[in-house]
């Protein structure tokens, strides 16, 4: 069987890149979500953005991710939301009424 003709023009190997040194880790900040998540003045802010914007999916995601670290029955108690309605309004399907909105909100802030 004859040899294929290759080309040699391939004059490129990563191996002939020389090796560059990054950066020190040196003024970089941890960054904990879960404390993020836990902040109620910050999640309320965030929330009050998502209505100013318009973005109703971002709200709910914000508020999704708040509960997944508190207390859901607890939070619909002390807003006045059965909690069947709490979960209903957060599914993807969900459009929650400005009424329960404003309660989560309060309730936050409060």
């Amino acid at each position: 069987m004859p040899k294929k003709k290759t080309s040699k023009k391939q004059d490129f190997c990563f191996e002939d890149i020389p090796a560059v040194k990054l950066k020190s880790m040196k003024g970089l900040t941890v960054h904990d979500p879960i404390k993020r998540l836990q902040d109620k003045e910050f999640i309320a802010s965030a929330l009050w953005e998502c209505l100013v914007d318009d973005d109703v999916e971002s709200f709910k995601e914000i508020l999704r991710g708040f509960l997944e670290f508190s207390n859901k029955d607890d939070l619909a108690k002390r807003a006045g939301i059965p909690r069947r309605t709490l979960f209903r309004m957060l599914s993807p399907e969900g459009n929650p009424t400005l009424a329960n909105v404003s309660k989560i909100i309060h309730e936050l802030c409060a």
